[in-house]
């Protein structure tokens, strides 16, 4: 019956005079996700987009529109059956869907050209009225057993099925690129996805030591990239071998400094990856006073290694929201599988919760990092996710950069 699906959004409708530009960056971003199954062809039209299903198969398209409803940028989506922008053309298609089921029912209307020369309030008593004289079904205006939406605007109306509530936000990729360390936690994942509903386009890198965290660790980042590149329509993951660098800090540093000195490298080897990538800003999962490395002080000195920006978007959150997120976004049930990430590796009982930029310098100035960290990145592995391609989409980038 369905023969369309409308999508609508929230935070975009407040974007005046650059309103178009977040539309058809989001329409770009829903054709990009559906490409692998049909070429679809999103149009916009009056606050909102729509595109035809006729391509796609009928068994898929349930799936497919829960899957576009994770994508940023979208408040909702819905199954659609596409009329003329008559109240008898709505009233037909209202009154083939009311026959289908039983009990009460309300109808749900909006009209957002006002030339039309109906209002809403027409719409929902007419379509109503027929709904009633067909099929004998009564009104409930508060809890219906089936609520029937129908808009339209000066081309056309729209009969939809249920809607597939999502994120609302800004389209990825409005607001440029960063790259987000991942660890294997529940935190990181829940950063990489907050900042993609502002509209950042995110690449993920995991440092890991594969002597000491083996290959449950990174099947598990392999397993969060995947889940991240549902809501992102598609992931970059970058892996990088840690244990050399890491070898080098334990060789050179004192216990109860040795977690900041590991944090302070892996973002130096994210500025590396943001470098060549392009990228603008740094993401991290931390959140002040959770652990001793993420005190005040030592925030500052861990994030001393790197030029800003570093974006903390769980800096004030509560540990409890955070898990309820990576419930609602897919990533809990994966990172709290069983394996530690490298940062537990050789640190003391008790580690300093309180330093200075300055003596984390002098404990760093013992090793020289630089070369360390550019071997590690010559090491790469590089995965790209699209959740409607099996596999990864390449093993290794054809970029010139080494992490790019």
């Amino acid at each position: 019956m369905h023969d369309h699906a409308v999508i609508h959004y929230g935070e975009i409708g407040t974007k005046g005079g650059n309103r178009s530009w977040f539309e058809g960056r989001l329409a770009t971003n829903v054709q990009r996700l559906l490409a692998p199954v049909a070429p679809v062809k999103v149009r916009r039209e009056s606050g909102r987009l729509t595109f035809s299903m006729e391509h796609i198969p009928e068994e898929l398209r349930e799936d497919l529109l829960r899957l576009i409803a994770l994508q940023p940028g979208i408040a909702w989506v819905a199954a659609a059956t596409r009329t003329a922008p008559t109240i008898e053309a709505m009233a037909k298609v209202t009154v083939e869907a009311a026959r289908k089921g039983k009990g009460t029912f309300r109808i749900t209307a909006r009209r957002t050209e006002k030339t039309l020369p109906f209002d809403s309030m027409t719409m929902m008593r007419e379509i109503g009225g027929a709904v009633w004289q067909a099929t004998g079904r009564t009104v409930d205006l508060h809890d219906p057993a089936d609520d029937f939406a129908v808009e339209v605007d000066g081309h056309a109306g729209y009969v939809h099925a249920a809607r597939f509530q999502g994120p609302d936000g800004l389209p990825v990729g409005t607001a440029g690129k960063v790259v987000a360390l991942l660890s294997g936690g529940i935190d990181s994942p829940v950063a990489a996805w907050r900042v993609m509903v502002r509209g950042c386009d995110v690449s993920c890198l995991h440092l890991w030591n594969r002597s000491f965290s083996g290959e449950g660790v990174r099947e598990k980042v392999l397993d969060l990239g995947r889940a991240l590149a549902r809501h992102q329509g598609r992931m970059r993951l970058v892996l990088i071998p840690f244990e050399d660098i890491q070898r080098e800090i334990v060789a050179a540093a004192p216990a109860e400094l040795r977690m900041l000195l590991y944090r302070r490298a892996m973002l130096r080897v994210a500025a590396e990856m943001k470098r060549a990538s392009h990228a603008t800003a740094i993401v991290v999962g931390d959140a002040i006073s959770q652990v001793a490395s993420q005190t005040l002080e030592n925030l500052a000195s861990v994030y001393d290694a790197v030029e800003p920006p570093i974006l903390g978007p769980l800096h004030g959150s509560i540990k409890r929201d955070t898990i309820d997120t990576a419930r609602r976004i897919g990533t809990y049930e994966i990172s709290v599988r069983p394996g530690e990430d490298c940062c537990g590796l050789l640190v003391a009982r008790h580690p300093r919760t309180i330093t200075t930029v300055a003596e984390v310098r002098e404990a760093e100035s013992k090793y020289d990092l630089a070369p360390l960290v550019l071997a590690a990145c010559e090491r790469r592995e590089v995965h790209d996710f699209h959740p409607l391609e099996s596999g990864e989409a390449s093993a290794e980038p054809a970029a010139e950069s080494p992490i790019a």
